[in-house]
C-alpha cells in the first residue's frame, strides 16, 4: 500500500502549511489534521506508544513520524538520538520532522550520526531508508 510509504507521506508533507504553529504541539496538532484528511483511509495515530517505542504520529504500522521543534541544544539532540536508537529494533520507516529553528551544526551531525549507523542509506533500490530527515 502507498500510504505505508515515506516517499508517499513526504510528498504529501510539502504541501503541509502549518499556520500559526509556535509548540511542538501545535505542529503535531496540525500535522495530524492534515495528514487525516489527505490520508483518507489510512489509520493516524496520535502518541502511539508500543514496548519501547514511542512516537508522535503513526501513519498505518509501518511509518513513524517524530517532531522535534527547535533542534536547537545538544541536550533535544542527545534525546532524539536516543529514540532514534530505539527505533532501530523496530521494522518500520521513521521519518524526523524538524520544526522551527533547527541549529545546522546539530543538522549536521544528525545527519553524520544515520550514516554512521547504517539507517540513512539503503542498498537494495526497493527498500526505503529505515530514517527519513524532513524539515519544515
Amino acid at each position: 500500500h502507498m500510504g505505508d510509504s515515506v516517499g508517499f507521506v513526504t510528498k504529501k508533507m510539502e504541501s503541509w502549511e502549518p499556520k500559526k504553529c509556535k509548540t511542538e504541539k501545535d505542529y503535531e496538532k496540525s500535522l495530524y489534521q492534515f495528514l487525516h484528511d489527505e490520508l483518507g483511509d489510512l489509520q493516524v495515530t496520535k502518541q502511539y506508544a508500543k514496548g519501547r517505542i514511542r512516537a508522535d504520529l503513526m501513519i498505518g504500522d509501518k511509518v513513524i513520524i517524530e517532531l522535534k521543534h527547535n533542534l536547537d541544544t545538544t541536550g533535544k539532540y542527545q534525546r532524539l538520538i536516543g529514540q532514534i536508537s530505539e527505533y532501530k529494533e523496530w521494522d518500520g520507516r521513521v521519518i524526523i520532522l524538524l520544526t522551527g529553528e533547527t541549529d545546522l551544526n546539530l543538522r549536521k551531525q544528525l545527519d553524520a550520526f544515520i550514516k554512521k549507523e547504517g539507517l540513512g542509506e539503503s542498498f537494495l533500490l526497493t527498500e526505503e531508508t529505515k530514517v527519513t530527515v524532513f524539515q519544515k
